[in-house]
C-alpha cells in the first residue's frame, strides 16, 4: 500500500507532516483544488488596478459633474480610511476590496481568525460612523 505525505496545521498552527492513504490524499488534493477554484471565482471579477485608479479613473461616458461627485466620494473614502489604524485599514481593504476571507487574512498575518473578524468589524463601525457625521 502506497503512503502519501500531506502537511497540515495542528492545533497550535504548526505545520505537521502526516502519512495518509491514497484515498485520503486524493480527498485532500481535491479539497485544495476546490479552495483554489473558489478563490479564483471570488476574485476574477476584480482587475489588477490599484484602488486609487478605480476611484479616480475617468470614464469616457461620464459627465464633468459625475466625475466631480466620484472624486468627492473618493476623497471621503480615503478620509474615512485614514481614521482607522494601519492594521484595520489593511484588513478592511483586503476583506471588502480584494475579497479575502477572514481565515485567509489571518493566515497571511499569522494570527487568529477571530482577531481579524473583530478588527474588520470595529474598523467598519468607525468607517460608517465617519460617513454618518459627514
Amino acid at each position: 500500500m502506497a503512503v502519501y505525505i500531506v502537511t497540515v496545521p495542528d492545533a497550535d498552527r504548526q505545520m505537521q507532516a502526516v502519512e495518509v492513504s491514497l484515498e485520503v490524499y486524493q480527498v485532500f488534493i481535491d479539497g485544495r483544488r476546490a479552495e483554489q477554484r473558489e478563490r479564483y471565482e471570488r476574485r476574477k471579477h476584480l482587475d489588477s488596478r490599484p484602488l486609487e485608479c478605480c476611484l479616480y479613473g475617468k470614464s469616457v461616458s461620464e459627465t464633468l459633474e459625475e466625475t466631480f461627485e466620484r472624486m468627492e466620494l473618493a476623497e471621503k473614502v480615503w478620509a474615512g480610511l485614514s481614521r482607522l489604524s494601519p492594521k484595520q485599514r489593511q484588513r478592511l481593504i483586503l476583506h471588502f476590496w480584494s475579497g479575502y476571507s477572514y481565515a485567509e487574512i489571518a493566515a497571511m498575518e499569522n494570527c487568529n481568525k477571530a482577531t481579524v473578524m473583530r478588527s474588520v468589524k470595529t474598523g467598519l463601525k468607525k468607517f460608517q460612523k465617519y460617513f454618518l457625521k459627514t
